[in-house]
């Protein structure tokens, strides 16, 4: 027999590899660990990561790459012999192991009693081990598990669990497994691996959305870059991508032909109904024989079947395997498949999901169980934040049955208001002011009111909203026993919205303990969310912070990471957090609040895309501001928003255009701005508006009238206690003095606004005044009468001027495609930049090298970790022959003035 050497080395790595370093701590090889399994279907990087870490890791290895012939008892003992020979040669081993002249059995025994009790460790590695099914190799490979030395391990990777008695190993900790979920791309190296492919990666957030719909399954990533150039290009295909697109059909098509028996097919496709299933569910569900064990054998191929709790017994499907499911599924006839939804829909309610259930009944398409369910479970679904699928479930059933029924008509006045739609619930409201005279509908009085209060405040009228939640708190309710907490919470509301800020703290921390004592999570959550907004209009931003802290501690405690006013807390913490600079933090929140509402629209996350605009705009980065930018207009036009989300999204936009000094656009914003009082300006929002105008109309050097304005609004603010807006109205005044030349009184402004801040805390605001901001301060420092908490605040801004990029001087990633093959086809490049090709990534590097940034600041700009930007920068100085920062930095201006006709 001939052995073919190309089976024992570690297969070629592709030109592109990200480094899976987070998993280092998996390859320990300790003399415990008798057995590495690295499982997970095609597509996930197995022999990649073997390849790549194990000689990272310094770990001798010996390989064999397994195919379909190697099932074969003889010829499989032949391989495994010469590659354990290749380790033991690799470990200095003077050891003689046998000819396979004898049953496997027996050769594999002689070779164990050959192999000395003690050594330096190292791997055998079984690539591909899904092809060896034949019993008498299994049982070698068990019996060899069994007694091989402490310092060999066993590795394999495989799209199937081996049955090598992996549970034993398992429960005596003799295994280490990585899995599907260990194997997925998280966003680092998801950015890393765009950032190599790309010379535009994509933005953070479409990152992240992109890593949720695949699972962050590196095959899926891969095609999605391969196939997009821009930004635009991937957000698109992203828009698209499903599993059932062509492509991802063609492959699950061959991947279950090869790998699922032919009787397991409609398994699969019934199994696709379920979001997900445990084997208890399926045996309530489906029809046939063996069907635990059947879905056992589906758990061991490795079909894209995941655990939803690694402790747990249910499963579900990967995002696209699923997808691919439902596109297939046309293969099952319509009566099945209604008959399969309704019997999940009605297993789902028996185990307490009334959203599951719904979610099913939906697709059952039968209207009466459907109406049925919605009257009975639409108050949980309610409470428990299903606004989207109660307003899927309400649109199935059609207008005639919702007006004729006051309870599926107040869910639907309900579920529109929550997704903003609030023409629709208006038309909720008339068709209850209609009917209310009926017996039926007026027993639902102390609803509807709550609901008529609840437009009201989204409308921006308390004075309307506060007298109709005050009646409701006086009727009894009938439906949803969450009334007069509701109505409560509304009543606080209002006279938050009036101004009367301590009276809507007491009266939120009143709701706060009623929803405590009632159990009800999601109003408890809303309560401390309220109370921060209601602590930073006062200016007590670390107490608002510490309110955030328990909120968080609650989400956590309860489960409530996908309710839609987990958003609201995520939106208030990165707003926060954003006012202190700490914009990592304040980014991250922000892609947490839109993770949360991804699946209901992005309409929701308006508030969240303002963040990151502002984030971006912060830390100099244009082309991400720019984006954000786009999304924030594309987003604004799609729905009618409430004042406080309008206000705050353009106050960013003023500051973009005003960086980009666009006074046209500032020009044209003011001519249709929405308008406002002063006199009425009663509330953060109202008071951010108007500070809009006043910030527009000193960009067009109206100066007066813009004075005028914030004069009246700082009477507001001192009336009512808004002392966040009066710091904050208070750097306008200092901005607008300062443009008109009156520089000691922008000075005096500028002092009142530092004693504030000495409560408040403010940061982002003081630098949103930009380069005016630190000759102001370094002027003001010269004076020795500011209090100490002043100057140290000053000095702190002061250091952080000096730190901001403003757009034209901000490092910019240009070194595209298009620059990269300009340098390298010249005939006066070195050869090295040939012949070592650098990747996009450390072609961007060595750019930001020579722009003098530190691996630190490399590491802030490209968002990734220190470690990897070093990683990088390792790989491009043994490309390029470099020691020194010094060569990298002359290198990179040789390229660049060549190209630049220097």
């Amino acid at each position: 027999m001939h052995i073919l050497m190309e089976k024992l080395v570690p297969p070629a790595l592709p030109a592109t590899v990200v480094a899976r370093e987070r998993l280092n701590d998996r390859f320990a090889l300790t003399e415990r660990v008798r057995l590495q399994v690295v499982q997970a279907p095609p597509g996930y990087g197995k022999s990649t990561l073997l390849a790549e870490r194990l000689p990272r890791l310094e770990q001798p290895a010996a390989w064999l790459r397994l195919d379909s012939r190697d099932d074969e008892p003889g010829r499989f003992a032949a391989y495994f012999r010469e590659a354990l020979a290749g380790l033991c040669r690799e470990l200095g081993l003077d050891v003689e192991l046998p000819r396979v002249y004898a049953p496997v059995a027996e050769a594999m025994e002689g070779w164990l009693a050959a192999l000395p009790p003690r050594s330096d460790p190292g791997r055998m590695v079984l690539d591909d081990f899904q092809h060896l099914r034949h019993p008498q190799i299994l049982e070698c490979l068990r019996h060899w598990l069994r007694h091989q030395p402490p310092w060999l391990t066993l590795t394999l990777a495989s799209r199937t669990r081996p049955d090598l008695g992996v549970s034993e190993l398992r429960l005596c900790g003799e295994l280490e497994e990585i899995g599907l979920a260990e194997l997925a791309f998280d966003a680092e190296e998801a950015q890393t691996l765009c950032a190599e492919q790309l010379s535009f990666p994509p933005t953070r957030v479409s990152l992240e959305r992109a890593l949720r719909r695949t699972g962050g399954w590196p095959l899926a990533l891969v095609w999605l870059i391969e196939r997009t150039t821009t930004r635009a290009a991937f957000d698109s295909l992203l828009e698209r991508l499903d599993g059932s697109h062509p492509d991802f059909v063609a492959w699950f098509d061959e991947l279950l032909e090869s790998n699922i028996d032919a009787q397991d097919h409609p398994l699969l496709l019934q199994l696709g109904v379920l979001e997900r299933f445990s084997p208890n569910l399926v045996a309530r569900l489906l029809e046939g024989e063996r069907l635990s064990q059947r879905l056992e054998a589906l758990v061991r191929a490795g079909v894209f079947l995941e655990r939803v709790e690694p402790h747990a017994q249910w499963f579900r499907f990967h995002p696209l395997f699923s997808g691919y499911l439902r596109h297939r599924r046309h293969e099952l006839s319509l009566a099945t498949q209604h008959e399969l939804h309704q019997r999940a829909s009605n297993a789902w309610l028996r185990l307490g999901n009334p959203a599951l259930a719904l979610a099913q009944a939906i697709e059952a398409e039968a209207p009466e169980p459907l109406a049925e369910l919605l009257g009975q479970e639409g108050p949980a679904l309610l409470a428990n934040g299903h606004f989207s699928l109660l307003a899927r479930g309400l649109a199935a059933l059609g207008v005639t049955r919702l007006v004729g029924s006051p309870r599926l008509t107040l869910l639907h006045g309900w579920a529109t208001h929550a997704q903003y739609h609030f023409d629709r619930t208006r038309q909720a409201i008339d068709w209850i002011e209609s009917q209310l005279e009926e017996p039926d509908w007026a027993a639902l009085a102390a609803e509807f009111a709550t609901l008529r209060a609840q437009l009201a405040i989204n409308e921006g009228d308390a004075e309307r909203a506060a007298p109709l939640a005050e009646r409701a708190l006086t009727l009894p309710p009938r439906y949803l026993a969450t009334t007069p907490l509701t109505a409560a919470a509304i009543l606080g509301e209002a006279r938050f919205v009036q101004g009367q800020l301590e009276e809507s703290l007491q009266r939120i921390r009143n709701v706060e303990r009623e929803a405590s004592r009632l159990g009800d999570d999601q109003m408890l959550l809303w309560a401390l969310c309220h109370q921060s907004e209601t602590l930073v209009a006062q200016g007590r931003l670390q107490a608002a912070h510490d309110v955030q802290e328990r909120a968080i501690a609650h989400v956590e405690r309860c489960g409530l990471d996908r309710l839609p006013v987990t958003e609201f807390l995520y939106r208030i913490r990165s707003q926060l957090l954003w006012e202190w600079q700490r914009l990592e933090e304040s980014e991250q929140a922000a892609l947490k609040g839109i993770e949360v509402l991804d699946t209901q629209g992005e309409c929701w996350t308006l508030q969240c895309h303002i963040s990151l605009a502002k984030v971006a705009l912060s830390r100099g980065d244009q082309a991400q501001c720019a984006d954000q930018v786009r999304r924030l207009r594309k987003i604004l036009v799609q729905g009618d928003y409430h004042i406080d989300w309008q206000a705050n999204a353009h106050a960013t936009l003023i500051a973009w255009w005003q960086a980009n000094g666009d006074l046209d656009a500032v020009a044209r914003w003011l001519h249709e701005a929405p308008p406002g009082e002063p006199a009425r300006a009663t509330n953060h929002f109202a008071q951010c508006n108007l500070r809009n105008h006043a910030r527009a109309l000193t960009l067009l050097g109206r100066f007066d009238e813009a004075e005028a304005l914030l004069v009246e609004l700082e009477r507001q603010t001192e009336r009512l206690g808004l002392v966040t807006d009066a710091n904050r109205n208070r750097l306008c005044l200092a901005a607008l003095a300062w443009q008109r030349g009156q520089h000691e009184a922008a000075l005096e402004h500028l002092r009142q606004a530092l004693a504030l801040a000495t409560r408040t805390a403010l940061t982002g605001s003081f630098l949103r005044l930009g380069q005016a901001l630190a000759e102001m301060l370094e002027r003001l420092l010269l004076d020795d009468t500011l209090e100490p908490l002043a100057r140290g605040h000053a000095e702190r801004l002061v250091s952080l001027t000096r730190r901001q990029r403003e757009f034209g001087r901000a490092v910019r990633l240009m070194l595209d495609d298009s620059v990269i093959a300009d340098i390298v086809s010249r005939p006066d490049v070195p050869e090295l930049i040939r012949t070592s090709p650098l990747t996009r990534r450390e072609w961007q590097i060595l750019g930001l090298i020579h722009a003098g940034l530190s691996n630190e600041q490399i590491a802030e700009q490209l968002a990734v970790a220190p470690t990897t930007v070093k990683t990088h920068i390792r790989s491009l100085y043994q490309k390029q022959h470099i020691r020194r920062r010094e060569e990298a930095i002359a290198l990179a201006g040789e390229l660049l003035s060549r190209i630049q006709g220097v």
